[in-house]
Parts: C-alpha cells; structure tokens; sequence
C-alpha cells in the first residue's frame, strides 16, 4: 500500500529539520513524500532541500529525487540494505508562486498524490518511528477503511484536547455509526493524523476551502456525510507540538473571525434534511460557535458582543429543532444566549469542585 505524506512548507525552519527527520526514519517504506512550498520568505525550503537530498541519520531511508514540478528525475534511488523488498521512497517538491495558505497547499499535494492513502503532516510536526506502519497495518486489518486514526501526543504534555474517545470500538462500521464519530468528535477534527483513502476524498471532492483559518472545522464536517467505515489504532501516531505559535494560542484576528463566519454558514448551507444526521451536524455547529464565542471572550475582544449577536442570529433556527438533540447539546444552545460573566462563573465552580 502506497501512502501519499503531503507536507506544506511555510516559514517553518525552526522544526522543518526534526519534521523531516521524523519522516525519513519511518519504519515503512512505500512513501510518496510531497512537499509544498507555500512561498515562504525564510530558508525552510533550503533547508528540507538539503536534508532530502542527502538523507542521513539512524534508520534514514533512501528517495529517490525529485524536480520542482514533481516529476521524478534520474533512476530511483535502491533500497536501503535489508530491505530489498521494500519499494524506495520517491519525493516531490513543488512550489507555489505566491502565498496561497495552508488550505490550497494541502490542495496542491493532493492533486499530485498517486498514493492509495494520503497522510497530511505539518511541517512544524512529528511523526513517531512506526506511524505510517501502524496505519497501513491498521488499513490493512480491516479492508481498507475510508479513514484510519491513531492516537496523538501533545507536547508538552498534559493537554488532552486531541484525545480519541475510550468508549469508541477499534473499527466504525457504516455511514451512520462514522457519521457520529466524526460529528460527536470522538476522534480530533485536524486534518493532520488521518490515513484517508484518496480515491475516497476525490469522489466526493473534499478539498480543502482556500483562504481560511479553522480549515479542519468544515473540512471534517465535509467528511462527515459520505464516510462509510473509520478504523483507529491505539498507537500513537503523530507528536503535535504547542511550543511553536499556534492558532489556538494567537489572538482572534478579524480573519479568524470571518473564517468562522465563512464556515459556520457553509454548514449551515450544507445542512441534512433527515436526522440523526442533521441533528449531528447542527451540534458540531453549535459546539464550533460556542468554542470561539468563549475563545473572544477570554481575550476580551473588542468584537464579541457583535459576534455574539451574529452567532445567536445565525442559529437561532435551530431553536425549532431543538428538542431533538442530545441533552448537552441542547444545554449548549440554550447557553448561547446566557450572558458570558454567568457561564465563566459556572465554569469556575465546576473547576473548583474538581480539585
């Protein structure tokens, strides 16, 4: 099985180095490295340049080399010794001609993945030795699932935002029972970690929407509807790293502002007309909405009440469909429309109760 790892690359030459070490010394071989270069304005692209050419370092695997329009160049590089079964890894490199963001450099690696999965890694991410291993073998224990999930290790630790649900069984079967787990968000919504079949994602079009931050939110909504069986290993299988400048720790900036706009009403435009799945998708909004409301109001932002006036316009529709969600997320709508010094108080109470 052939696993198509797309890497976009953005002034990140602080970790593109540990990023691509971590690739290079996969435990399984038969890996399409793409590379996209989002036109950057630092030496990232210099530096993974170098590293791939002349890959080295213990358990480093040979490629074979690659031009800027992703066609191979020269005879493929021979296997390592000891692994003379093993098909080398082939590499492709290509740039943009401007700064096009994270979504349309995902794009660009997808329209030039010939793998039967792809595998999307950000490059100020990791990979542990024996993830892409731990997946193909998953895929391969249960006939080839549309989507395959590991676990993921936040460091530093002690964040459990990205957990997989324990209550979720090993394999997911069905439109309805994947359906849930992706809209219940029993697995992270990132895009990043996920061994998706590719001729599943071009089916049913699902591209990435150029010009956004929070991507993933409508991109996992996306998947959502279509997806027919999930597979997830307990392995963890990717190393996300917090000590970097993040989106989740930046400020609300008026593009992220308008991003959750975009994307709440693109889900709205896009929602079900029968149940459970459209009661799912409208508590995935929800949720979405009243994440980033808390998200404004933590950061006292001179926006929020005019955004809280937005979100509480936009869904209040849902207000007719209410009764038939699930008791939390009803809870959730209902405090949409509670003042926001009121919710902070109840949140500390319950902190404190836990300690």
């Amino acid at each position: 099985m052939k696993v198509s790892l797309i890497i976009p690359v953005y002034n990140t030459a602080p970790y593109i180095e540990r990023c691509l070490y971590s690739v290079l010394r996969q435990s399984y071989d038969n890996i399409e490295i793409i590379l996209v270069d989002d036109y950057g304005t630092d030496n990232s692209m210099v530096l993974a340049a170098r590293l791939l050419e002349t890959p080295s370092g213990e358990n480093a695997r040979p490629i074979a080399s690659a031009d800027h329009n992703g066609e191979a160049e020269g005879p493929e590089a021979k296997p390592s010794q000891g692994t003379e079964a093993e098909p080398p890894r082939s590499l492709k490199i290509l740039h943009h001609t401007e700064n096009r963001g994270l979504s349309a450099a995902r794009n660009t690696g997808l329209e030039a993945a010939t793998g039967d999965y792809v595998f999307f890694l950000d490059s100020d991410d990791e990979l542990p030795p024996h993830a892409i291993e731990n997946l193909v073998r998953t895929a391969d224990l249960y006939s080839h699932p549309h989507l395959v999930c590991g676990r993921v290790d936040v460091l530093p630790h002690g964040n459990n935002a990205l957990e997989i649900n324990e209550k979720l069984p090993d394999y997911i079967e069905g439109n309805e029972a994947s359906s849930h787990t992706i809209l219940r968000r029993n697995i992270p919504i990132m895009a990043c970690n996920k061994l998706v079949n590719r001729e599943f994602l071009q089916a049913n079009d699902l591209y990435f929407k150029e010009g956004l931050i929070h991507e993933d939110n409508l991109w996992s909504f996306q998947m959502a509807g279509p997806i027919h069986n999930i597979a997830i290993t307990r392995q963890v299988t990717y190393l996300y790293h917090l000590n970097k400048k993040g989106l989740t720790l930046e400020r609300v900036t008026p593009q992220r502002l308008e991003s959750i706009k975009t994307i709440i009403t693109t889900q709205i435009e896009m929602l079900a007309q029968e149940r459970p799945l459209r009661t799912l998708q409208q508590a995935y909004i929800i949720f979405t909405a009243a994440w980033f409301r808390n998200l404004m109001y933590e950061q006292s932002h001179t926006e929020f009440y005019k955004m809280q006036q937005w979100i509480r316009t936009t869904l209040r529709p849902f207000g007719r469909e209410i009764h038939y969600h699930h008791l939390k997320s009803h809870m959730l709508y209902h405090a949409l429309y509670l003042p926001p010094g009121l919710l902070r108080m109840g949140k500390n109470l319950r902190d404190s109760a836990q300690h």
